[in-house]
């Protein structure tokens, strides 16, 4: 059994959630010492209960250590694949931080398809990508990568109560196909999500948050194609996101509303994350950096890819996959982005 230190690199969550589930991919039992260490709440808490337990229940694997606050981790994968998951999140934790476990772990078998029905849990939620964002940025470009994704929201979730509703199906391919993401090209259309929970709809905030992205983005010569949308949650929320197709790729930007944020600075912040993308001339934000390297590492072939700077995050996952799988994952500053390359 490896072992792995949980308090490397960025220390947080992701660490735990990409050893596990590489151990799906690789059938290697794993042990996570640390965990979360240096964190103000160290340990498992709710959500990294929610995400490794599904992980074990999707294969049939056997946990040790699972319980809230625990700092340490055993986790013997097995190939008693499931194709359906209920997954019940109490609190208002991501959704999209558990998505990223199993789009992953279900690389572990070939040409398999997995339903999961969440109940419970947060659509938008900081730290984390957005439901939004995993279907029109990240699962857009595994969908170039031959999987077969679908995502539909039923009901959205914000901090703190949660209670969103979310299926979606996933269907593995034999071999992720390699992507060779390295042409940038300047988009003339940046499209503009901007939601907000019906209990926001007198104070217009989804229709402050696109004007003003609209603004400054005009203020660049880009046009913009906005959707603002009201929705049914359990207590007041909002959150938006920007994206743009430039050839294969995609540049994009989010951010989810704050208590002491008014709407016009959560659109300036998803605004902010995306322009920075677009400056540097980037094929990938870094956000989306740290999805698609490990499903990159897995391809038949290899992939590359531009981003404007390697996050904590990023640089402890190259360092976690390329023990985990033996790839190989060069890095290279070229002017004011980096350039990713994974060789399989």
């Amino acid at each position: 059994m490896q072992v792995y230190d949980g308090s490397l690199g960025e220390g947080g969550g992701s660490i735990l959630r990409l050893v596990t589930s590489l151990a799906l991919v690789t059938q290697e039992p794993v042990k996570i010492v640390n965990i979360r260490k240096n964190r103000p709440k160290p340990g498992l808490q709710t959500q990294h209960l929610v995400g490794v337990r599904a992980l074990a229940n999707f294969c049939g694997g056997e946990l040790e250590g699972d319980y809230l606050r625990s700092k340490t981790i055993s986790f013997t994968p097995a190939n008693s694949w499931r194709s359906h998951l209920k997954i019940h999140v109490s609190t208002a934790g991501s959704l999209g931080l558990i998505l990223q476990s199993l789009q992953l772990a279900i690389l572990g078998i070939k040409n398999h398809t997995l339903k999961v029905e969440f109940q419970g849990g947060a659509t938008f939620g900081k730290w984390a990508p957005s439901i939004p964002y995993i279907n029109h940025v990240t699962w857009e470009i595994f969908r170039q990568m031959n999987f077969e994704l679908t995502l539909n929201i039923n009901r959205h979730g914000f901090y703190p109560k949660g209670g969103a509703r979310v299926s979606a199906i996933m269907r593995s391919p034999s071999c992720p196909k390699g992507l060779n993401l390295d042409i940038f090209q300047r988009p003339e259309l940046v499209n503009t999500l901007s939601i907000a929970s019906k209990h926001l709809q007198k104070a217009r905030v989804a229709e402050r948050q696109a004007k003003t992205i609209a603004s400054v983005l005009l203020k660049q010569n880009i046009e913009s194609k906005i959707k603002s949308e009201y929705v049914n949650a359990n207590n007041p929320g909002s959150g938006v996101l920007i994206y743009s197709r430039m050839g294969n790729s995609i540049l994009s930007g989010d951010f989810v509303g704050e208590r002491k944020l008014s709407a016009e600075k959560v659109g300036l912040k998803a605004y902010e994350r995306y322009i920075v993308s677009l400056n540097s001339q980037s094929t990938v934000d870094p956000f989306l950096a740290d999805q698609v390297l490990p499903i990159m590492a897995t391809a038949c072939n290899p992939s590359v890819f531009y981003t404007s700077y390697l996050s904590n995050h990023t640089k402890t996952n190259i360092g976690l996959i390329q023990e985990i799988l033996g790839v190989v994952i060069h890095t290279e500053k070229i002017n004011n982005r980096f350039k990713v390359s994974v060789d399989v």
